[in-house]
Order: structure tokens, then C-alpha cells, then sequence
């Protein structure tokens, strides 16, 4: 068989035998309710973020003596904080901390992960019992102490905090993208490619990544609403976002010592972190319905 008919050969297999459905998303997503109801929520967080600051009531950082740890009010809807903050205008502030906190260390984890995950599971051999075992490493300490010994390293930042989510969560993203790579690395059109003489590169840019792609969205999904916890987490202790930068994490640190006497405090940052890690869980669970085959 000529060169260019394997070629021809390769073409139709992959086409045929591609894991990733052809159909619009969008119109999936809004077919399923559970699917439509979290979207919709999460772009209206999403736009909260962008547009929160324009939207905000006051200053975030602004202290008015006369309302310190004033209940809901018409003036200040939330209330106010311990000096004077309107908690309302911090909370949308930080709505826009939180998120790119969480989608920058996810971003991170998408790639380094990825990229570790599907050459690992490509090649295989030496390179993946090394890469593998490597994980395991990391694996053997929970992903918010290797975050925190991280943070402890470079110093209590925002940017710090992205890193070290990102980071802590490569190991367990990585050995996913491993698994999936390796139910399709066999496949007809992988091996049609190796035979015409495909580089490894090109098989993996342009044959298996695009095939576990509703497996990355998936699996990238479900890491935002972990890194949005994470994120807070580290928020809380102080290692985060520094103050009077409004981050959820860090108003329920400032608000856990006045639980009694101002219970505004805490609850409204807790609910918000609630509302937006349960709407990104549903959302990554909708997406697994959506692509899973047997749906």
C-alpha cells in the first residue's frame, strides 16, 4: 500500500473510531436540567466576578466608624464588619479574587497534568514507572498539606496559594489523564499513525488529547470547585490573600471570632463559598453525564 493511501487509511479510521462526539455542547448542556439550572448559575457567578466591582454598594476596603459590626441593614445590606467594611461590597470583590485564584491553579494543573499524564501513558516503559512513581510520592500527603508546605516555603500570597494548589494538584490530575490515555493508546488510528511514521508528538497533539477531551472537561471542572476550596482554606489560616485584599477565606477568618456576638460575619462568605463549589460540582457531574456513553 502507498504512503498516501495509508495516510487516507489513518484519516478514516480516526474519524471513525474518535471518542469525542460531534455534537454543539451548549445544546446538550441545555437539553438536561441539571445541566441548564448549574450553567446558568455558574455564568451568572461568572459575570458576577467581572462585573462586581462596578456593582459594589461601597468600597471594599472603606471603614465608617459610625456602623462597626452593624447587622443587615438598608444602608449596608450584609452588614458591616469589625471596622466598619460593608460586607456586601467585599463579598463581590471577592468573588472575583476567589475565582481567578481557583481557575489560574487549575489552569496549571490542566497543563502540567495533562502533559504529564498523556506522555507518560504514551511512551511508557522507564519514563512512566519514574513519572508514576513520582506521583506516588506526592499522593502520600494530602493535596491541602502539600499546598500548605508550599505556601510555607514561598511566603502567605495570593499568588503563592495558586501555585501551590496548582501544584498539589498535578499528581492525582496527572494519574486520571494516564488512565485515559491508556484505554485509547491502542487504538486502530494510533497504530495506522505509527506505522506511516508519525511522530510521537503529532500522535499525541493531534490523536489522543483530542479523544479524552470531554475527559479534560470533566476532570478540569471538578479540580475548580476543589481549587475554590483550597483557595479559602488557605484564605482562612492566612496564608491566602493578604488583608484588606476581600477574599471569602479570609472574611471567615475575621468573622469566626464573633460567631455570637455578629453571626453575619462568617455566614454570608460561608454560603457564598457553598453555593459556588456545589453549582461547579454540578456542573462537572452534568458534564460526565453528558459525554458518558452509557448515558
Amino acid at each position: 500500500m502507498s504512503e498516501i493511501n495509508k495516510a487516507v487509511t489513518v484519516r478514516s479510521m480516526w474519524r471513525k473510531e474518535r471518542q469525542l462526539p460531534r455534537f454543539e455542547l451548549l445544546g446538550k448542556i441545555m437539553q438536561r436540567k441539571k445541566a441548564k439550572y448549574s450553567f446558568l448559575m455558574m455564568l451568572g457567578i461568572i459575570v458576577i466576578g467581572i462585573i462586581g466591582p462596578w456593582i459594589a454598594p461601597h468600597d471594599p476596603t472603606k471603614t465608617y466608624y459610625e456602623a462597626f459590626m452593624q447587622g443587615p441593614s438598608k444602608q449596608f445590606w450584609l452588614g458591616t464588619d469589625a471596622i466598619g467594611r460593608d460586607i456586601l461590597s467585599r463579598l463581590l470583590y471577592g468573588t472575583r479574587v476567589t475565582l481567578t485564584a481557583a481557575v489560574m491553579a487549575s489552569a496549571m494543573t490542566f497543563v502540567v497534568g495533562t502533559l504529564l499524564g498523556v506522555t507518560s501513558a504514551y511512551i511508557g516503559g522507564f519514563f512512566d514507572n519514574l513519572i508514576m512513581r513520582i506521583m506516588d510520592v506526592l499522593l502520600a500527603l494530602p493535596g491541602i498539606v502539600l499546598a500548605l508546605a508550599i505556601v510555607a516555603a514561598l511566603g502567605p500570597s495570593q499568588e503563592n496559594a495558586m501555585i501551590a494548589i496548582g501544584i498539589a494538584s498535578i499528581p492525582g490530575f496527572s494519574i486520571l489523564v494516564r488512565g485515559a490515555v491508556l484505554s485509547i493508546k491502542e487504538s486502530g488510528y494510533v497504530e495506522a499513525s505509527r506505522s506511516i511514521g508519525s511522530s510521537n508528538w503529532w500522535i499525541i497533539i493531534n490523536q489522543l488529547i483530542p479523544n479524552i477531551a470531554n475527559v479534560l472537561i470533566v476532570y478540569t471542572t471538578m479540580f475548580i470547585g476543589g481549587a475554590i476550596l483550597s483557595t479559602s482554606a488557605l484564605g482562612f489560616i492566612g496564608l491566602g490573600a493578604q488583608p484588606p485584599t476581600p477574599e471569602w477565606g479570609t472574611m471567615l477568618n475575621e468573622g469566626k471570632d464573633y460567631l455570637r456576638e455578629a453571626w453575619w460575619l462568617a455566614t454570608f462568605p460561608g454560603i457564598a463559598i457553598t453555593v459556588v463549589v456545589f453549582t461547579v460540582y454540578m456542573l462537572g457531574d452534568a458534564l460526565r453525564d453528558i459525554f458518558d456513553p452509557k448515558a
